[in-house]
Formats: structure tokens, C-alpha cells, sequence
């Protein structure tokens, strides 16, 4: 006994199966394409800080200052916490710790009040002096 097997031009059974798995092929090939192409695997940039104000506060040993954020990504971020170091002319003025937290849309800036606690009695004196004059140098160390 003798088998015999027919088969279409081409090697196959079905033309029609060919064409569909083709097509499906393409498809997924296309879709592949389109979804890698509009996924982001960069990294997040960087997020500024600048302080815009200090004001005196209720307690002695502590002031209010305003922070500026600046989102430098094209995607919105959240901060759930911050710790930051103040050094006003060269020297560690205070530090904060805050733990509320701040959403940041694309592109965008946000302000966020701080409570800096003063590393000794004498900076006091030191933002006094500051208050008259136009301009001071500080360097804003954030974690």
C-alpha cells in the first residue's frame, strides 16, 4: 500500500493558510515596531532646587524657607521626602528634613515651604546682616 500525498504549488497544503500567517506575521512585526517606539527607556533628568525666600519663624533656632522645584523631565514626578543642608557664605547655616510630599507636573516648577533648623545661635545674627544687603551666596545640598 501505496500513500499518496497532495500538495498545493509552493509546498504547502493550504495557499490561504500562507497568506494568514503572513499577515499575522506582519502585524506583529508592525505592532512591535509601534510599541517600541513610544515606550521611554531613558532615565529621569535632574530636578533644580533654589531657594526663593527665608523668613523668620515662631521658634528661635528655626526659620521658613521656600524651595523652588523645577522638573527638568517631560514626565510629572513625585518627591515623597526631602532632606536639605543651607551653607550661606560658606558656612552650614541649618537643615530640614520634610516629609510631605510634592508633585511635580512635566516641565513644571513648585514651591514647598521648609522648616530649617539652625546649627548654632550665630546664624541668626548672620541672615540679619544678610537682610540688607541685595545678594548672598549659598549652596543648597539636597538628598
Amino acid at each position: 500500500m501505496r500513500s499518496l500525498a497532495i500538495r498545493a504549488k509552493g509546498g504547502h497544503a493550504d495557499p490561504t493558510m500562507t497568506r494568514a500567517s503572513y499577515f499575522s506575521a506582519l502585524a506583529l512585526v508592525v505592532a512591535a515596531v509601534f510599541f517600541a517606539g513610544c515606550a521611554s527607556g531613558g532615565k529621569l533628568g535632574g530636578v533644580s532646587i533654589s531657594v526663593v525666600s527665608i523668613r523668620s519663624s515662631q521658634q528661635d533656632n528655626q526659620a521658613v524657607v521656600t524651595l523652588r522645584y523645577l522638573n527638568e523631565n517631560v514626565v510629572p514626578i513625585g518627591i515623597a521626602n526631602s532632606r536639605h543642608k543651607l551653607f550661606i557664605n560658606g558656612t552650614l547655616a541649618g537643615q530640614s528634613v520634610h516629609n510631605q510630599a510634592l508633585g511635580l507636573p512635566q516641565l513644571a516648577a513648585g514651591t514647598q515651604d521648609v522648616t530649617l533648623t539652625f546649627s548654632n545661635p550665630t546664624v541668626i545674627s548672620t541672615l540679619r546682616g544678610l537682610a540688607k544687603q541685595p545678594q548672598a551666596s549659598y549652596r543648597l545640598e539636597s538628598v
